[in-house]
């Protein structure tokens, strides 16, 4: 992604995204500080694996590091308020100072985590490759095993990532969701985290998972369902567009603090990597942790192509497919039953589409302590797609709720497929939005 035009330079501000809500201004921003201080940023081999904030100029443009500095530390600041509020647990980039600063006042701190470097061979009056930043990078000596470098660059350059020689993050003009944008890209073992794709075609239906971008949201992961999964730092997910068989999860990556629940963010999803994705299964097996009853039978979908209704929802995960059978109304549900509180809102999100037509409804069952059904809270009944859509059922659990369980309900008197993906079980209580549940996107 090239930030700015080929061919010249302007100013280096991006606008700062806006969705899914507006962030805080400047002064309100949280200053992140210092995970680690050393005497000097080229020599970090005993220190924590941490993130390096550059300050790059050239001849081209001259250095305006005093001029810059605190703005680029809010940017920073602001890329981890986005890290953090992005779910519901608490989790920080690890930052990297160099001492000879008091941190007590904001000018010490922008001083001590942005560190001058000049780009000797930048290209003046045209673009200057990412490559040409990285090597210089390490022809400096920023090239440590456990530090990854953010790049702000104060000349036309690139928003990019790359790991060759030294692994950094660029970008030419400088917004939080550009900068965490491409630091993610950088999560993973080695390089390189690629752009998912949300569709099995070329149109973009809801954001991209993890996209924290300004023209799309400063979130990471609202899915919870690919690369970055706070909640299950186990689990991982695949890198790549099919058939790149690399997985990672980037709420593991060392750069980023532990996650720790709980602290109010953007998205509070209940369930499991499996319930969300059918992710560890083989085509045609039995989904684990989802069952059936009444009118229907489901498997792990078989392989097919992607212009089809295929064994890849994207990415190269797996999805369910639900065969419904007229003589009975049919559900397909997450068996578990997670734990939610009475008088609290609840949304179910899913995603699904059907190779031919047919009729489905979400259905949000709530049960006591005992496990008996309170009551059911229904969605309409909705005409699936030849398409991935997202539909949401959201409802406020009643009195002596304990548990609740998702279901995707067929109305009997029918004969078809449908493809169920992308399931998301989501506490509404952000109090940023509307319900205080995520957006949908489709």
């Amino acid at each position: 992604m090239t930030a700015s035009p080929a061919g010249a330079f302007d100013a280096p501000y991006d606008p700062e995204p806006i969705s899914p809500y507006a962030q805080p201004a400047d002064a309100s921003v949280p200053q992140r500080g210092c995970a680690a201080t050393l005497a000097d940023p080229k020599n970090a081999s005993g220190s924590i694996p941490a993130v390096q904030v550059i300050y790059a100029w050239h001849d081209g443009i001259g250095n305006r590091y005093e001029q810059q500095v605190e703005k680029i530390a809010k940017i920073v600041d602001r890329m981890d308020w986005s890290l953090d509020e992005s779910t519901n647990y608490d989790q920080h980039i690890n930052l990297s100072c160099r001492t000879g600063y008091s941190t007590s006042t904001y000018s010490g701190y922008a001083h001590a985590l942005v560190v001058p470097e000049k780009i000797e061979s930048g290209v003046i009056g045209g673009e200057t490759p990412v490559q040409t930043i990285t090597h210089d990078l390490a022809d400096s000596g920023y090239d440590v095993d456990n530090r990854k470098y953010v790049v702000f660059e104060d000349f036309n350059g690139t928003a990019n990532a790359w790991c060759e020689p030294a692994c950094a993050a660029t970008a030419d003009a400088w917004a939080s969701g550009t900068v965490l944008h491409e630091l993610v890209h950088l999560a993973a073992d080695g390089f390189y985290v690629d752009h998912p794709k949300v569709t099995e075609g070329s149109e973009i239906l809801s954001y991209p998972d993890l996209m924290a971008n300004p023209y799309y949201d400063w979130t990471l992961d609202h899915d919870f369902n690919n690369y970055y999964d706070p909640s299950e730092t186990s689990a991982t997910f695949y890198q790549g567009n099919y058939p790149d068989t690399r997985k990672a999860n980037a709420a593991s990556w060392p750069y980023f603090t532990t996650a720790t629940c709980c602290d109010v963010g953007y998205s509070n999803d209940l369930l499991t990597a499996q319930e969300r994705t059918v992710e560890a299964q083989a085509p045609y097996a039995t989904p684990a942790g989802f069952s059936v009853s009444g009118g229907g039978w489901m498997q792990v979908t078989p392989p097919g192509s992607d212009s089809q209704v295929s064994a890849r929802y994207y990415d190269g995960r797996r999805s369910l497919t639900m065969n419904v059978q007229s003589y009975a109304e049919g559900s397909v549900s997450v068996t578990r039953k997670p734990a939610v509180t009475a008088g609290q809102r609840y949304k179910f999100f899913a995603k699904l589409t059907t190779g031919t037509s047919g009729n489905v409804k979400l259905r949000l069952g709530w049960y006591n302590s005992s496990g008996t059904l309170i009551s059911n809270s229904d969605g309409p009944v909705t005409a699936l797609t030849t398409g991935w859509q997202e539909y949401s059922v959201s409802a406020v659990a009643p009195s002596g709720t304990a548990t609740a369980q998702l279901s995707v309900v067929s109305p009997s008197g029918q004969n078809f497929a449908y493809v169920l993906d992308g399931l998301q079980l989501n506490q509404c209580n952000n109090g940023k939005t509307s319900d205080g549940c995520r957006v949908g996107n489709s």
